[in-house]
């Protein structure tokens, strides 16, 4: 079972940032001025000795793949963000290129949803638009990737370079895009992308002809396609009001693990999470698994690894490794030191 951590590289500071959010913004902004909202809520999080890296900094990243490692996590799928040709967020993982201390395998997720104020990827009050070029956008992409996919450490799947796409029903042209990179990668003889789809809401079924595997995003999977109707209309209803979004923890990873879904064939690799609560991001209109604890996760990975799911492979895809904002962090916590790694290296042996 090959072990991957979703990862979030909102941890430093950047002019767009600061001219959007304020001076000085990062993830760690939101994260501290979190409120609890009911008794026992664990809000804020504050990370274990105070530890509110800068991601810019190098050394972060041979810290957090240090940790991976010694916790059994194989590697670390990188959000990536490209506007036509903007990039944002770039820089963790370009020092990752030059940074061979940081030994995790790793691959690229695009996060092809436009930046809005409300960071749901909803067309709602954007700050920046997702626009999509045409063939020499796609030249420049391709380009960028290919020294990442020439990275040793880089996640390949028999032989080809690893790529998630978080909603390629969203890109114009999309089958025709992979078709271009995958003819320019032969042209330079590497071999053609293994393309990976998220299942979600954004795109809720297999989009592209050349899809060759699928990962349902979990929780927001479950959350939306898992749960009886009365618990989806009780989530419409409390969103509409703009009301706390609450669902039990067991009752989701129970109906996460009843998934058998197919996908004409295509691969698919398991996901979960550890747990979920973007407060800190939505504050009362947030959406929060109640109940969720290590020695839970720990369980519910240990049944979700031992299921035998037609199509699945022995993939596992974690949210998160450090989706502060939104309560799926793996990494180590004032409040529960390091027991959800813990957990998860219980879990996985």
């Amino acid at each position: 079972m090959k072990t991957l951590a979703l990862h979030l590289p909102q941890f430093y500071t950047f002019p767009e940032n600061d001219e959007w959010w304020g001076k000085g913004f990062t993830e760690w902004t939101n994260v501290k001025r979190a409120k609890p909202l009911y008794p026992n809520h664990v809000q804020p999080l504050v990370p274990f000795d105070n530890h509110y890296y800068d991601l810019s900094n190098p050394e972060e990243l041979v810290w957090q793949h240090s940790l991976a490692n010694k916790y059994g996590i194989d590697g670390f799928i990188y959000y990536h963000y490209w506007f036509n040709g903007k990039l944002l967020l770039e820089k963790p993982v370009e020092n990752l290129l030059h940074t061979k201390k940081a030994t995790q395998q790793f691959c690229l997720c695009w996060a092809n949803e436009p930046w809005t104020r409300a960071w749901d990827g909803k067309n709602k009050e954007i700050i920046m638009p997702q626009t999509f070029g045409g063939e020499e956008d796609w030249r420049a992409h391709i380009e960028y990737f290919i020294p990442f996919f020439k990275d040793t450490r880089y996640i390949r799947y028999n032989n080809h370079p690893v790529l998630f796409v978080y909603s390629p029903s969203k890109i114009p042209r999309f089958d025709e895009m992979i078709e271009y990179w995958n003819s320019y990668l032969e042209s330079i003889r590497m071999n053609s992308i293994y393309l990976v789809e998220f299942i979600s809401t954004f795109n809720p079924s297999p989009y592209s002809k050349y899809s060759q595997a699928v990962m349902e995003f979990e929780p927001l999977y479950s959350a939306h396609y898992q749960i009886s109707l009365f618990r989806q209309a009780v989530r419409f209803f409390n969103k509409k009001m703009k009301n706390t979004d609450i669902i039990d923890y067991d009752y989701l990873w129970k109906k996460l693990l009843t998934k058998n879904r197919t996908y004409s064939g295509r691969k698919i690799i398991l996901s979960c999470f550890t747990n979920f609560d973007n407060s800190p991001r939505k504050g009362k209109s947030a959406f929060i698994t109640k109940g969720a604890s290590p020695d839970k996760f720990q369980r519910y990975v240990r049944q979700l690894i031992n299921q035998q799911r037609k199509d699945s492979i022995d993939v596992l895809v974690i949210n998160a490794w450090n989706e502060w904002g939104e309560g799926a962090i793996l990494e180590p916590t004032v409040q529960f030191g390091f027991q959800w790694l813990e957990a998860l290296h219980s879990a996985l042996q």
